[in-house]
């Protein structure tokens, strides 16, 4: 989910302005990603060109995480997804989390709400109320959750992080190895009563689950560990959320301040990097929120 104009009341329609309430910024948001891409759409892939996934012992391994080890295999996820341009193509990782992990995650993220006075509306609208040192869109919610969720992220990271290094991949194919594993997880809009309608980073790929500022919330901080410069792409108007690589190459870039930043789609499997949906190509509608500083 993302915010629409601040300001605007519960009852009302966006735009009518209300004043701040006790040093804070009042915000209406609105639920994103309600369309899911299919890439067949514009005549790029089609069902003959998705092989079968191969066995996982035939995928390249990227390894394990599970926090803490040995917990049950019913809260195991298996990855197996393909990357153009890589040999091989095939690529594995596992990740879980326990319960009491899982809970604690979701714990911190209604207490979040709590502290920012979020309430559900509808499945497409909610309001909160941000610090007045947040700048006027979810920049400081996306930021709390990616400190708190911090650990679990950068275990799984750390992963890519090794196979990167081993194999001497490019950051070109690092980027393709880190978005195709994030498009690789199911779309699913989140339940009503998830505070700012956002899968925290860690349990997107525990609950193999997320919408699309949820996914591109937990690729921009693996691509940025593995030292490629990202930011979160989100549009209002656009009612979408995506990530921006700043690496070179072709297709489609967002410009914003003499820097540039590649279009990376994350709810679609095997949509390459800087191929932007038509319907999303209107770069004065997409806003950039500036690269995070992780928390440890």
């Amino acid at each position: 989910m993302e915010p629409a104009s601040p300001g605007a009341s519960e009852s009302d329609s966006p735009g009518v302005s209300m004043p701040p309430r006790r040093g804070c910024l009042s915000f209406v948001a609105f639920a994103v990603c309600g369309v899911v891409l299919v890439l067949d759409c514009l005549g790029y892939l089609g069902p003959e060109d998705f092989e079968p996934s191969p066995l996982s012992s035939e995928a390249a391994d990227l390894g394990m995480v599970l926090l803490p080890p040995g917990i049950p295999p019913t809260q195991v996820q298996t990855y197996t997804w393909r990357v153009e341009g890589l040999e091989p193509r095939w690529h594995r990782v596992i990740y879980g989390l326990d319960t009491s992990l899982v809970d604690k995650i979701e714990r911190d993220e209604e207490a979040l709400g709590k502290r920012m006075h979020f309430r559900a509306i509808s499945r497409e609208r909610f309001t909160f109320r941000a610090p007045r040192e947040c700048e006027v869109d979810m920049r400081c919610v996306y930021e709390e959750l990616m400190r708190t969720n911090s650990e679990p992220v950068k275990q799984l990271g750390h992963r890519f992080l090794a196979y990167i290094r081993d194999h001497q991949l490019s950051s070109e194919q690092a980027a393709d190895l880190i978005i195709g594993f994030v498009q690789r997880i199911h779309y699913e809009l989140p339940p009503v009563e998830v505070p700012f309608g956002v899968i925290p980073p860690a349990l997107v790929p525990a609950k193999d689950s997320g919408d699309c500022d949820s996914k591109a919330l937990l690729a921009v901080m693996l691509l940025q560990q593995a030292g490629i410069d990202a930011v979160l792409l989100y549009s209002d108007r656009l009612a979408h959320a995506a990530v921006g690589v700043g690496l070179p190459g072709s297709g489609t870039a967002l410009r914003r301040e003499g820097r540039s930043w590649r279009y990376a789609e994350v709810t679609a499997e095997g949509w390459p990097i800087g191929m932007i949906p038509p319907q999303y190509d209107k770069p004065q509608l997409w806003t950039v929120i500036p690269p995070f500083s992780q928390g440890s």
